[in-house]
């Protein structure tokens, strides 16, 4: 009968413990999620990404991937993934070459988090001419990396038949 006690003793204990290490964690994951500050993430995301067009349009592209995490990855439409940084400013470098000149972003929404935030928006391609070559949808998922937030990954996905953009493919990187 001592035993069975006993038992009954440990097992509320156990599950009292428990129970409140689960409401702990809880508040604090409430406490670090009212402490974030959407409206700075969106600001840091929509001043990167004025960045990242002003660094396109001077062809330079690695400011264009400084703007992406060192162990981001690229889904281009139609196209291997690109990963990681080195390989980000190769692609880029690429499109610049193939006559690509100008991005055009219209952020249409922003979520989430202090540990990741989500983009979703629109964009256009234009070349130096200044003719639209592509347009489509994107989502972009954004992490902090040494104290700014960058692209983690990025996925794109072109409105235009792949049969109607005419790029310069002698310029583009291999995969």
């Amino acid at each position: 009968m001592l035993l069975i006690r006993n038992f009954h003793f440990l097992f509320v204990f156990f599950a009292i413990a428990i129970c409140s290490c689960n409401q702990q964690d809880k508040l604090e994951i409430e406490k670090s999620a009212s402490a974030f500050d959407i409206k700075q993430g969106e600001a840091s995301v929509l001043q990167t990404n004025q960045r990242f067009i002003k660094s396109f349009k001077a062809k330079d592209s690695v400011a264009v991937a400084n703007c992406f995490t060192s162990d981001a990855k690229a889904m281009p439409a139609n196209q291997q993934p690109v990963k990681g940084r080195d390989d980000i400013t190769h692609f880029i470098s690429g499109l610049m070459r193939s006559g690509m000149a100008d991005f055009k972003l219209n952020t249409l929404k922003i979520w989430g988090d202090s540990s990741i935030l989500i983009e979703e928006g629109t964009y256009q391609l234009l070349n130096t001419k200044g003719t639209q070559i592509d347009m489509g949808e994107y989502i972009s998922l954004w992490q902090m990396e040494a104290g700014n937030w960058k692209i983690y990954r990025d996925i794109w996905t072109s409105s235009v038949p792949s049969s109607a953009i005419k790029v310069d493919e002698t310029n583009m990187p291999a995969h």
